[in-house]
């Protein structure tokens, strides 16, 4: 009997605090909705590959020719595909609301080991727009190499996916949604405990004030 009695008064106190219980609970799926849109969101990056063509006059045999691209060669190439006015072109060709100096942070040029590609990586948290910039660059290292390097000797021959890739609340919206709500109710419900117990050590204490009182004022009597 004592038993259901207590389950009752839990039931009861649950039932007493069931707005403090769903404020919880809408608050825990609000945060989680917060970080997984705007703190946890996934960068990608996308890469294009671009051909350094390897200069034949000169060699004597075709054995001879070196496999790896001239480190030089890299960092100049590099140089110019990151250069203000390439970045600044490619702004304009995609219409991203960056600054050249922005862009400039997202993007890397780096050269495959023992080869003569050239890799241009950007990071973006948008696929899509990663893909769209990464491919910009290339064609403008292609076209623009010979006006500000009076070289012609770049091929590109792989170009980044544009295809855009759901972000994670998204795809499992509800799924993410429904543990935030989950979580927050069982927060809620042992908030909603300790404050009840709290109410009653509080009212307890009281009690136990009146009938120490109570009984002093039976003994002066």
């Amino acid at each position: 009997m004592a038993e259901k009695v207590m389950v009752f008064n839990m039931l009861k106190s649950l039932k007493n605090h069931i707005k403090l219980i769903i404020g919880v609970a809408i608050l825990s799926t609000g945060t989680i909705w917060a970080l997984l849109t705007f703190i946890f969101a996934p960068n990608y990056q996308a890469t294009s590959q671009l051909y350094i063509e390897q200069p034949t006059a000169g060699l004597p045999e075709a054995g001879q020719i070196e496999k790896s691209a001239d480190p030089q060669v890299v960092e100049a190439y590099s140089a110019m595909i990151k250069s203000s006015e390439v970045l600044s072109a490619a702004i304009e060709e995609t219409g991203i609301s960056l600054t050249p100096a922005e862009l400039f942070e997202k993007v890397t040029v780096s050269n495959v080991p023992s080869s003569h590609v050239l890799n241009i990586t950007v990071e973006d948290k948008s696929r899509k727009v990663a893909g769209e910039i990464t491919n910009s660059l290339a064609n403008l290292a292609v076209s623009e190499g010979w006006k500000l390097m009076n070289v012609d000797n770049l091929e590109i021959i792989a170009k980044a996916s544009v295809e855009e890739v759901p972000p994670v609340l998204e795809e499992n919206g509800l799924y993410v949604l429904l543990i935030g709500g989950i979580f927050g109710t069982i927060v809620g419900i042992l908030v909603a405990f300790i404050a009840e117990l709290f109410n009653m050590l509080i009212r307890t204490g009281v009690l136990e004030r009146r009938r120490k009182r109570s009984s002093f004022q039976t003994v002066f009597k």
